[in-house]
């Protein structure tokens, strides 16, 4: 594994059973890496005032298992927009190598929606992505969502995801045209009719290629109520369509620290009612899987070993 600048306990990477699920060495490893990216990112928050809390599956393994839950293989973030924004803004002066702050700006192509913090060393490919090849940065990652305004009537909610689902989709369309986000390995007729509606499509529109200007158009509908105060809140860059990751800001309004594995995190101190809200009765184990359909991990090597 590589070197972390995060110290770990002694037996922290010894595999070990909980709840009757085995966590192995490798999958240890992974978790010590994103440990350090979430150590990272809490110092640089704290530095500069900034806002952050657990998200989903991550402050749900706080609550309920003071760490990671037992099958879960990654950590999410959430702040409000105005902390989001502050902090891509300081980004490029506060995370240096191996360390990439990663948004759409800073490395164009992942198009998440939302903020990842990376440890480029590493490797961390979406299995779903690896035979695309991508350019931007896929090392070991956390997320970091931004938390967006939600109206409270239900045909605007429905509205607003509808626009907000369209330009993402718009944008990844474009995308995927360009080989400014991946590498094409053969010239083939099919390749050359791509390269040439790019060129055609971006020689029409002088302001800006296609794909940046759908971003930003989904980047304006998240954002569409934000001058408004709103009960409601949503990782709405994510989950644009589904109600039940819609947020109540009171929730979150006050933060506690609560431990988490060998670190402590911030939560929102009305965790048990966000809780309900989005899972139930939440305190009843489950088990799960990751919500990333798999990702190719390797802690020795960087992602770029994998894209040759």
């Amino acid at each position: 594994m590589i070197e972390l600048d995060i110290r770990l306990p002694e037996q922290f990477l010894n595999e070990e059973i909980r709840y009757g699920y085995t966590i192995t060495r490798k999958m240890k490893e992974v978790w010590a890496v994103e440990l350090d990216l979430l150590n990272k990112l809490l110092e640089v928050c704290k530095k500069h005032n900034i806002s952050v809390f657990a998200s989903g599956g991550t402050m749900l393994g706080a609550v309920r298992h003071k760490g990671f839950i037992p099958w879960d293989d990654d950590i999410d973030m959430m702040m409000f927009r105005e902390d989001y924004e502050k902090l891509c803004l300081l980004a490029p002066l506060e995370f240096r190598y191996p360390y990439f702050f990663q948004t759409e700006y800073s490395d164009p192509g992942s198009l998440r929606g939302h903020a990842q913090l990376r440890n480029t060393k590493t490797t961390g490919i979406l299995k779903s992505e690896f035979n695309e090849k991508y350019k931007f940065n896929q090392g070991i990652f956390l997320d970091i969502f931004p938390l967006d305004n939600v109206d409270g009537n239900a045909v605007l909610r429905k509205k607003q995801a509808k626009r907000i689902n369209y330009w993402k989709r718009r944008a990844y369309f474009w995308a995927k045209l360009t080989t400014r986000y991946h590498e094409e390995n053969e010239l083939t007729l099919k390749t050359i009719v791509k390269k040439a509606l790019v060129k055609v499509s971006c020689n029409t529109i002088k302001k800006k290629c296609l794909e940046e200007r759908a971003y930003q158009r989904f980047e304006k509908e998240c954002q569409k109520y934000n001058k408004e105060k709103t009960s409601l809140v949503s990782t709405l860059s994510l989950d644009a369509c589904e109600e039940q990751f819609y947020k109540y800001r009171s929730d979150y309004s006050e933060l506690i620290e609560i431990p988490f594995e060998f670190m402590t995190i911030p939560i929102g101190k009305n965790y048990d009612h966000a809780l309900r809200v989005r899972y139930g009765n939440y305190k009843e184990i489950v088990k799960g899987s990751s919500c990333h359909g798999g990702v190719i991990f390797d802690t020795q090597k960087p992602y770029n070993e994998y894209l040759k």
